[in-house]
């Protein structure tokens, strides 16, 4: 056999057993998840959704305020509500509504504060106001 062949059948083999031990594995996790009885304790400690950016409960510099209520008047004023409902997942699609998740958004991206949640949501109807 020539070289390069069984460097590529080396290869191949090596790539295929990879594949097998990561197959393997993630068949046994899923037995693991699927054969464990659900408990209702565990069901019913077990938060709904996990916020994936969480607000700072430390006041928020000002610095960081400015900058919420500008990058939120900015969105505001140049993107329709509509969009910015499906966006920021708003549960309430009225101005009021999309503007606190808007504020939230930008809050969660500078990890501010709920003060600067309020800073967001003024800068965002400012730029409604101003469409």
């Amino acid at each position: 056999m020539n070289r390069r062949v069984r460097r590529i059948a080396l290869g191949a083999g090596l790539v295929l057993a990879l594949g097998l031990l990561v197959g393997a594995f993630s068949a046994d996790r899923l037995a693991d998840e699927t054969d464990a009885p659900a408990t209702t304790e565990a069901a019913a400690t077990a938060p709904v959704e996990d916020d994936p950016y969480p607000l700072s409960t430390l006041p928020t510099p000002p610095e960081v305020q400015t900058q919420v209520f500008e990058r939120s008047y900015s969105e505001c004023s140049t993107t329709e509500q509509k969009l910015l409902a499906s966006k920021y997942k708003a549960a309430d699609k009225s101005k009021q509504g999309v503007a606190a998740a808007v504020g939230r958004g930008w809050a969660s991206y500078f990890k501010g504060g709920q003060d600067a949640v309020a800073d967001g949501r003024d800068g965002c109807l400012q730029g409604f106001s101003s469409q």
